[in-house]
């Protein structure tokens, strides 16, 4: 139960004490939220996806979370799908669905099972019996047996889809078609036992009486969304966006980037490099993008540590180079499949001397294609290191989007040297903003360096040439909060409570604060 202070006084928010709600306000939710859990290796985070994909394509909203162990098998998944025919901004709190494959998943879960909630649970034939607190609705599945019977034990998660889409209204047709575009592939007997196992969880769960109020909405006419995740949509972005070099060294939760964009790449005459580590990754971007490409590279904290030194020979040599960082609990090693905002000073800060650069972070996975364009955009115009923060739980998350308007993707290419004059790498102009030439045009020859230099880029140590060109590199960034408008504030005039937020934690955000205004709070953000 939560208290919040108001005009002097103190008040109940009825929709902070999620534990205290009763069956009518439940049934008044516009949302449905299933969570999925289970041990790793289960399919546990394979029947997620099935239940987002064939909702989106069913016309509605659709927002997931997903959490896994580091261990390729074992430990606990957990999937939650959150699906609405209105505009949603995060996965949700609690959920109204459980689906336990196994006794951890239950016992984890169980005291997020309050009155009006539902569970599916691997009962009987499954490792536990559990007990169901009252006033919550429990279909026991026999999911375990039944993929026993079935001779594969790997079915079991094919079971559950089938009891969960017919007690829950999860539309059959596009679960179907979503099964047999993943199946189809690997031959036409895997995809008729997999729907032989769906078909069989279904008859099960047809065999219960349903009691309680949840159900998917109705499938409506499909909208032109696609539905991805914050890795997939970031290297979408990168694509979109003119990207033409990538190099990246494997690193969760990353990897997925470098993944989509090797599968893309090629499509616009780009070229992608795995590395042998973060060092040579970002190495290999700054020597693409002083050979006039657009060039990135993705990582995660540990890869983003090792990255520091180059970072400020970005800096100092004035190239443009964006840096994905998809952060991860830590230190060191830390906690690779689970997320944290832990990164920003690093990323802000991290490069010895002062080493000016623009830091982003997204928002949701629409925010990770466009800020992804911008990103670039922004290193080119700017000829600076960009980096733009993502983190675990965006990166794996998948939400419905418009799909891009491939016609309205701005791209601002790098400042050139247009021939006329003695060429100048770094002569200080207004805006601190030189003009770049690629390495054998005619009359560009300059020196590159890290050292300190002067306008030609020979190397000057002098004081007077410090302090100016220092000021050059400072001073160049002055316009960008001119030029792009990273923050948004929500409300005006006066407030009970303000409230700041960034990254994947925006859309969290917006909902409290939106249960809040419709409490009669007053609440700015």
């Amino acid at each position: 139960m939560v208290w919040i202070r108001r005009h002097g006084g103190w008040r109940k928010s009825v929709y902070l004490k999620r534990f205290d709600c009763i069956r009518e306000q439940l049934m008044e939710k516009k949302d449905l939220i299933i969570r999925i859990a289970g041990q790793g290796g289960e399919g546990v985070i394979s029947i997620g996806d099935f239940i987002a994909a064939a909702c989106a394509r069913a016309g509605q909203e659709v927002t997931t979370y997903k959490t896994f162990p580091a261990e390729i098998k074992g430990g606990y998944a957990m999937y939650q799908v959150r699906t609405s025919l209105g505009r949603i901004f995060n996965p949700g709190d609690a959920f109204d669905v459980l689906c336990a494959f196994n006794g951890e998943a239950f016992t984890k879960n169980q005291h997020l099972l309050v009155p009006g909630t539902a569970v599916v649970y691997d009962y009987p034939g499954g490792d536990f019996e559990p007990e169901i607190p009252p006033g919550v609705y429990s279909y026991p599945i026999p999911m375990s047996r039944m993929a026993s019977e079935m001779k594969a034990s790997r079915s079991k998660n094919m079971v559950a889809l089938g009891a969960l889409s017919h007690l829950f209204n999860i539309n059959e047709e596009t679960l179907i078609e979503v099964l047999s575009k993943k199946f189809r592939s690997k031959g036409q007997e895997v995809l008729e036992f997999n729907l032989t196992a769906f078909a069989k969880g279904k008859a099960l769960a047809q065999e219960l009486v349903k009691n309680d109020p949840w159900r998917m909405a109705d499938p409506v006419a499909p909208k032109d969304v696609i539905i991805l995740s914050g890795n997939s949509a970031i290297g979408l972005g990168a694509v979109l966006g003119g990207l033409q070099f990538f190099s990246a060294y494997p690193i969760t939760p990353a990897t997925e980037i470098a993944k989509f964009v090797a599968k893309h790449i090629p499509k616009v005459s780009g070229v992608l490099i795995q590395a042998e580590d973060e060092i040579a990754s970002i190495s290999q971007i700054l020597g693409a993008s002083y050979g006039g490409k657009r060039a990135m590279t993705a990582t995660s904290g540990p890869g983003l540590a090792l990255m520091s030194e180059m970072l400020g020979m970005a800096t100092m040599s004035e190239t443009p180079v964006l840096v994905v960082d998809v952060q991860r609990g830590g230190p060191a090693t830390g906690l690779p499949t689970k997320h944290e905002q832990s990164d920003l000073f690093l990323a802000v800060h991290g490069s010895h001397g002062d080493a000016p650069r623009i830091v982003l972070s997204v928002e949701d996975v629409n925010d990770c294609i466009h800020m992804t364009i911008d990103a670039l955009n922004l290193a080119e115009r700017y000829q600076c290191p960009v980096i733009l923060l993502s983190d675990g739980s965006l990166a794996f998350s998948t939400q419905t989007v418009a799909a891009p308007d491939l016609d309205a993707i701005p791209i601002i290419d790098r400042k050139r040297w247009d021939g006329v004059g003695e060429f100048n790498r770094y002569v200080i102009t207004p805006d601190g903003i030189s003009p770049m030439a690629d390495p054998g045009t005619p009359g560009a020859m300059h020196v590159a360096t890290g050292l300190e230099h002067g306008p030609s880029g020979a190397p000057n140590q002098s004081a007077a040439n410090h302090e100016a060109m220092h000021a050059k590199r400072f001073g160049k960034l002055k316009t960008v909060a001119d030029v792009f408008k990273p923050v948004e504030v929500d409300g005006a005039g006066e407030a009970d409570m303000g409230i700041i937020a960034w990254g994947s934690t925006i859309g969290v955000v917006r909902e409290a604060v939106a249960r809040l205004r419709d409490e009669g709070f007053r609440v700015k953000g």
